[in-house]
């Protein structure tokens, strides 16, 4: 969404004199970790084009620059592919978790309320977490269906807190702060690389366990391989960098980045190890479901977001 109140109208995005230079960026480090992938797996030209990798290779030809111009586009471009994630996004939840329906449409429907007051009542943004729960117990009470309410009630908030409302932080800070847009572009690549990187490392490194009874697939190996990702990215970017950024902040958003990637996979196999589900999606042709791919993004930006105001609160 536009940034301020009374805004909410799309943009021309090439008057953004950052739109071509970060593009650029993006379809560079598309193209370019594709022809790492193709050249690292020796096959037939033929054979590679009928593999996973390859579909998940083409969807971010696709992803990639899409993202890229509904952000800086904005207005209601950039609150269909919100409304998008939060809807798809909660609905992957609802099935994980076992979420009865009653309970599904309100996350969803409070999940859409949140973006409309992250953009155009941000005075508000505060009261949507009490509001949720006030709206979520009342489903019980006023329904007198209190049998296993507890655990819907519970599952649901968790769903709210995972999903919807780190989508709404994304829509406050763009359309709030003036680094808005900037940080949305920084976070989301230096993200995404951080989770690419820590494969490659977790495998040629390998090293102790991290956490072997949340995954077991994790190791210290893999988290340097976040953090030399999360670094790569927002150097990658530094041309969307504020000037007012102190170097304190870059580098703690750096370390914030890595640790919520990391956090990002540990909590995604806590969720699935508790609800012991095999439900997948596939909206997303060769990567599953949009839940998968921006669980990390939904946890970081968050963070990352508190992380820049208290170093600029201690800097200062």
């Amino acid at each position: 969404l536009g940034r301020g109140v009374g805004r909410p109208v799309p943009r021309n995005p090439f008057a953004n004199p950052l739109f071509l230079p970060v593009f650029l960026r993006v379809m560079l480090l598309i193209v370019v970790g594709l022809a790492a992938v193709l050249l690292s797996q020796r096959r037939s030209l033929e054979v590679w084009r009928r593999s996973t990798l390859f579909l998940r290779a083409r969807t971010w030809f696709v992803i990639g620059p899409l993202f890229v111009l509904a952000v800086f586009i904005g207005g209601f471009v950039a609150f269909l592919l919100a409304t998008f994630v939060v809807v798809q996004g909660c609905s992957e939840f609802v099935r994980i978790a076992g979420i009865e329906r009653r309970y599904a449409y309100l996350l969803i429907l409070w999940g859409e309320l949140g973006l409309l007051v992250a953009a155009l009542a941000r005075d508000f943004f505060g009261f949507l977490p009490f509001g949720f729960f006030i709206a979520l117990t009342l489903v019980p009470i006023l329904s007198g269906q209190i049998t296993d309410a507890h655990r819907q009630v519970a599952d649901t908030l968790v769903g709210y807190v995972f999903v919807a409302l780190p989508m709404a932080y994304i829509v406050l800070v763009k359309s709030a702060e003036p680094y808005g847009l900037e940080f949305l572009v920084i976070v989301t690549v230096a993200v995404a690389l951080s989770v690419i990187g820590a494969q490659p490392a977790g495998s040629a490194l390998r090293g102790r366990k991290l956490m072997p009874r949340v995954d077991p697939t994790k190791t210290w190996g893999g988290v340097l391989g976040n953090l030399v990702g999360a670094a790569v990215g927002v150097g990658w970017l530094w041309v969307a960098v504020p000037p007012e950024w102190s170097v304190a902040a870059v580098v703690v958003l750096v370390l914030v980045i890595a640790f919520g990637s990391v956090w990002a996979d540990l909590t995604g196999s806590f969720i699935q190890r508790a609800f012991r589900t095999e439900v997948r999606s596939t909206v997303i042709l060769g990567y599953g479901g949009v839940l998968s791919r921006i669980d990390s993004l939904l946890i970081t930006f968050p963070l990352s977001y508190y992380a820049l105001i208290l170093v600029d609160k201690v800097v200062r």
